[in-house]
C-alpha cells in the first residue's frame, strides 16, 4: 500500500495561514469592537451630558433654595434682635428709669415676683386687642395684674383669670383710658386707646410736642406706653390731636411678664 505524505515546506505554510488569519481576525475583531464603542459612546454621551447637567442643576438648586432658607431664618433671627434692642433704647427713659430682664425661658420662671408667660392669642385673631396668655391662676396670675414687655414697656391689665391662661385687654383697646405722662416736659395726659396698637390724647395748642416723643406710666418706674406718630392741628384751635401707637408690634407679640 502506497502512503502519499504532504511536503514539511507546505505542512509550515498552512500553519502560517492559519497564524495569519488568526490574526487578521483578532486585529479586525478589535478594530470592530473599538469602533462600536466608539459609536455607542457617541450615541450616548449627549444623555449622558445631559443627565450630568440636570443633576448638577438640580444640586445647584437645592443648594441655593437651602442657602436661601438659611439666609431667610437668619433675616428673621436678627430682625428679632434688632427690634428687641431697638425697644430696650426706646424704653430706656431720659432720667435712666430703667429695669434690667434677662430671663431663660426654661418650663416657668418666677422672677422677681413675676410670671413670664406665653401669648397664646394676639389680634388679629382676638377681637378688641386682647392676648390671651398660658399663664392663670394656677400660676399666682390674679384679675389687675399689670403686663409688660420683657424689654420694660407696659403693655395692659390681665382682664379674666382661668386656671392655665388669663386673659389681657391692652392699653391700646378702643376707648381705654389711662392715666400718662408726656416724658418731654413731664405733662400729665390721658391716653385714650384707639384699637390696633394706637391712642390718641389732646393737648393745649401751646404745649411742646413732637413726633417720637415718649409717652410713660405714671409711676416711679416711668415705663414706656406709647410713642407720638402724629400731631393733628388748625390754626384756631386750642387743642391739638396727638396720635400715638405701642411702642411694639401687638400682632407679632410672643412673651410677656406678669407682675401684681
Amino acid at each position: 500500500m502506497k502512503v502519499n505524505y504532504l511536503p514539511k515546506n507546505k505542512l509550515k505554510n498552512s500553519h502560517l495561514k492559519r497564524i495569519l488569519v488568526l490574526i487578521v481576525i483578532f486585529i479586525l475583531a478589535v478594530f470592530f469592537f473599538t469602533f462600536i464603542d466608539r459609536v455607542i459612546i457617541s450615541a450616548v454621551s449627549p444623555v449622558w451630558k445631559s443627565e450630568n447637567i440636570l443633576v448638577r442643576n438640580l444640586q445647584n438648586g437645592f443648594n441655593f433654595f437651602n442657602s436661601q432658607q438659611t439666609l431667610f431664618e437668619e433675616n428673621i433671627a436678627l430682625k428679632e434682635k434688632i427690634s428687641s434692642l431697638e425697644l430696650k433704647l426706646m424704653a430706656l427713659s431720659k432720667d435712666g428709669f430703667q429695669q434690667e430682664t434677662f430671663f431663660q425661658l426654661i418650663g416657668r420662671e418666677r422672677i422677681e415676683n413675676t410670671v413670664v408667660a406665653t401669648v397664646l392669642t394676639h389680634p388679629p385673631q382676638t377681637p378688641y386687642d386682647i392676648i390671651i396668655i398660658d399663664a392663670g391662676s394656677l400660676d399666682s396670675i390674679n384679675v389687675d395684674a399689670r403686663v409688660f414687655l420683657p424689654e420694660g414697656p407696659y403693655l395692659g391689665r390681665v382682664l379674666e383669670v382661668f386656671p392655665n391662661t388669663a386673659k389681657v385687654k391692652l392699653l391700646s383697646s378702643s376707648g381705654e383710658e389711662t392715666d400718662a405722662i408726656l416724658e418731654r416736659d413731664s405733662i400729665p395726659v390721658k391716653l385714650i386707646g384707639t384699637g390696633g396698637g394706637n391712642f390718641k390724647l389732646a393737648l393745649p395748642q401751646g404745649v411742646a410736642v413732637e413726633n417720637g416723643d415718649r409717652i410713660i406710666s405714671t409711676d416711679i418706674y416711668r415705663n414706656l406706653m406709647a410713642v407720638v406718630g402724629k400731631i393733628n392741628v388748625g390754626p384756631t384751635d386750642s387743642f391739638k390731636e396727638v396720635l400715638a401707637q405701642s411702642p411694639t408690634n401687638i400682632f407679632g407679640l410672643r412673651f410677656v411678664f406678669v407682675t401684681p
